[in-house]
């Protein structure tokens, strides 16, 4: 078996299907999530046409006088994903994996599986998997009909109509001419649930994302000239994702993201998607209001999951004992962050 780490990787997606992989995997994505200190690389595994890819951000750094490297999948989901359901392949390449982050002085990896791929199973062997919580995906593969009567809740069909009646309109955004109007709402939001830096991202990171993935689009709702909601979308089929969103909270009476995501479901369904995945809820708890929100447009759930990795225990426990020492006023916050010690 042959593994090699790169910076780049896209060459090796064409030996995949297209249900094996997803956006999330693809340079353009995780690139977006560059910085100084983080850089983007995918560990690639190969043996007699049989692969794996596991692109993430990795991070070096010296302690005691040494280099060291730790890694965090990006924003979003990711995780390995392989062109084979050969068994004896994956549990050989885990082997090999955990070996080769151990021997090359890697100290950890935290990773947030896909949902969709469910390839957080074959992680368990090498870490510490935590099912997280779940997530809700709409069938595509229905007709818009089926769609509407089987996956979209009666009050939800009822609340959409509404949003009609009252002169609610969808517009389909390839064009990205409301992303000024997006970021505003989508600031405001995060701003409004207190949410936390990494949720937050700058001009740069819209610009490039507009330019790299072009299998995207804005959804916006309006009332008249007002923009009431926006979310941007992102595809590669047969998957289609709920990216990010924002609206304006003086019109949520309206329910504007109730109509925007039935109205990008048949837009995404139109571009080839089979599943339209909507994510989860903020917390883990089954009474989540977002969840709960998202879950009255399918009854389909999926398990999202993390996984935890450990390569140098005694390395990893003297980081974090430091980490503690030096920054106790951040103890209570980071505490259950497996790389808490970046902080």
């Amino acid at each position: 078996m042959k593994i090699t780490i790169t910076e780049h990787w896209n060459e090796y997606l064409s030996f995949f299907e297209a249900e094996q992989k997803d956006i999330y995997f693809q340079e353009e994505y995780v690139c977006l999530y560059k910085t100084e200190k983080e850089v983007p690389k995918c560990v690639v595994a190969e043996d007699d046409g049989n692969y794996m890819l596991f692109p993430f951000l990795c991070r070096s750094f010296l302690f005691d006088e040494k280099a060291y490297y730790d890694f965090e999948t990006a924003y979003g989901y990711g995780g390995p994903i392989f062109n084979t359901k050969n068994k004896v392949f994956r549990i050989s390449v885990m082997k090999e994996l955990y070996k080769y982050f151990s021997e090359n002085n890697y100290v950890a990896g935290f990773v947030r599986f896909h949902p969709l791929l469910n390839n957080f199973i074959d992680c368990e062997s090498i870490g510490n998997v935590i099912l997280d919580r779940k997530t809700v995906a709409i069938d595509l593969s229905m007709t818009e009909e089926e769609i509407w009567k089987n996956e979209i809740h009666t009050k939800n069909r009822n609340v959409i109509k509404k949003g009609i009646k009252n002169g609610l309109e969808f517009v389909l955004d390839d064009g990205y001419k409301y992303i000024h109007d997006f970021i505003r709402l989508y600031n405001s939001t995060m701003d409004r649930l207190s949410a936390d830096d990494f949720y937050y991202f700058d001009g740069k990171y819209y610009e490039e994302f507009i330019k790299k993935l072009p299998n995207s689009f804005l959804g916006v709702v309006k009332l008249g000239d007002k923009v009431l909601s926006a979310a941007i979308f992102m595809y590669s089929a047969p998957y289609a994702h709920y990216h990010l969103s924002g609206s304006n909270k003086e019109y949520l009476f309206l329910s504007p993201n109730n109509y925007m995501l039935y109205e990008a479901a048949k837009e995404l369904k139109r571009r080839g998607a089979l599943y339209f995945h909507l994510g989860g809820g903020s917390t883990s708890k089954p009474d989540d209001s977002l969840f709960n929100f998202k879950s009255r447009f399918s009854k389909s759930t999926c398990q999202f999951a993390t996984g935890k990795m450990i390569f140098n225990k005694p390395v990893y426990d003297s980081l974090c004992f430091a980490w503690a020492k030096k920054k106790p006023e951040k103890i209570d916050k980071y505490k259950s962050f497996l790389l808490k010690y970046k902080y």
